[in-house]
């Protein structure tokens, strides 16, 4: 027996958009059934979703199709806002506006009917981590990235930076759209563990600039750099979400993609699981000193896995582009012989 993966995203996206509504009109009794809908909703559609773009890009242009989804995606929620701005939206219209957008993805199942069918849940799955052991390596760093960026996330007290977090939490979003489709051209040209050493090492100097930061009140230039650490971290959660996309469709193949992705969704879930404040319990800077030295050792196991972006493509990129210089070059080189001749 065969499951339609047309039908899990038809679910998916009715659920989302029935839930959506009903936050609007939910008392509090049954506000959590809603959300737990909701969240049911994105488990549902997310791996499907991104195994479709896995299925429908080839393996060296992967990190830019990734990066402009991202870019799209948070263009998309950019303009929500600005909607909801502009017209002063209540509960109800921003309920119905979110669930008009959820219900646009039906305009997409039109166009392609998704007839690829997938295993069903009753076969027996191998979770690709006991599968693939280049999978483990690229997991862990994630399972540490979500798990410190919520750490430190707690460290900036909100009532204390009220007024200076919603416009550099702005910049912040903005910096991971930017910085999605920049990382996605990168990843195409050089490979995939660049973008998440690099990550890693970005994101580790931040945490160590935010404790220092937060730890020096007193000078107003050391303080204020915590302003830099989230824009890093944009530059970096940008980053991550290129590699969320790229890396599962690279190691999987058609068969298994749905499930490498239901397990990359389940850990990047984690980030969204509220964690401890340790920030009473250890020193602000102590604790980001940890949390950069965590994300450091999180390098080793990305340094040990191999690129999912085999040399031969890249390799292949770069003649193509040089190829196409000299051909550029043998061109202008024609039409100013030419001109010269020309009486």
């Amino acid at each position: 027996m065969r499951l339609s993966r047309r039908k899990m995203l038809i679910s998916s996206i009715f659920l989302g958009t029935i839930s959506t509504i009903m936050i609007a009109f939910a008392q509090e009794t049954i506000l959590e059934f809603v959300c737990l809908l909701l969240g049911a909703s994105l488990g549902l559609g997310l791996p499907s979703s991104m195994a479709i773009a896995a299925d429908y890009t080839v393996v060296e242009e992967r990190g830019r199709v990734s990066g402009t989804i991202i870019l799209t995606t948070f263009i998309i929620a950019f303009a929500s806002i600005a909607i909801i701005w502009i017209f002063s939206l209540a509960a109800v219209g921003i309920a119905l506006l979110l669930a008009v957008l959820r219900s646009s993805s039906f305009l997409a199942l039109a166009i392609d009917k998704c007839e690829r069918l997938i295993p069903s849940v009753k076969k027996k799955i191998h979770l690709p981590v006991t599968a693939n052991r280049e999978f483990l390596f690229y997991i862990f760093p994630w399972v540490m990235f979500s798990i410190a960026s919520s750490l430190a996330w707690n460290v900036i007290p909100p009532q204390t930076y009220a007024a200076e977090l919603v416009p550099l939490t702005i910049l912040r979003y903005v910096f991971i759209a930017l910085f999605g489709l920049v990382a996605g051209v990168i990843a195409d040209r050089f490979g995939r563990k660049y973008i998440i050493i690099i990550g890693l090492i970005v994101l580790g100097v931040a945490f160590a600039m935010l404790g220092f930061s937060l730890s020096n009140t007193g000078v107003i230039w050391i303080h204020r750099l915590w302003y830099v650490y989230l824009a890093l971290s944009g530059v970096t959660w940008g980053s991550f979400f290129v590699v969320f996309l790229t890396v599962p469709g690279d190691l999987s193949d058609l068969n298994s993609r749905e499930k490498f992705y239901a397990l990359v969704v389940g850990i990047f879930s984690v980030g969204a699981i509220p964690v401890p404040d340790f920030s009473g319990v250890l020193p602000v800077n102590s604790l980001s000193q940890i949390l950069s030295i965590i994300l450091f050792l999180s390098i080793v196991p990305v340094l040990r896995s191999k690129e999912t972006l085999h040399e031969s493509k890249i390799q292949k990129r770069r003649i193509k582009e040089h190829m196409e210089k000299i051909v550029k070059i043998i061109k202008q080189s024609e039409d100013t012989d030419y001109d010269e001749e020309k009486p």
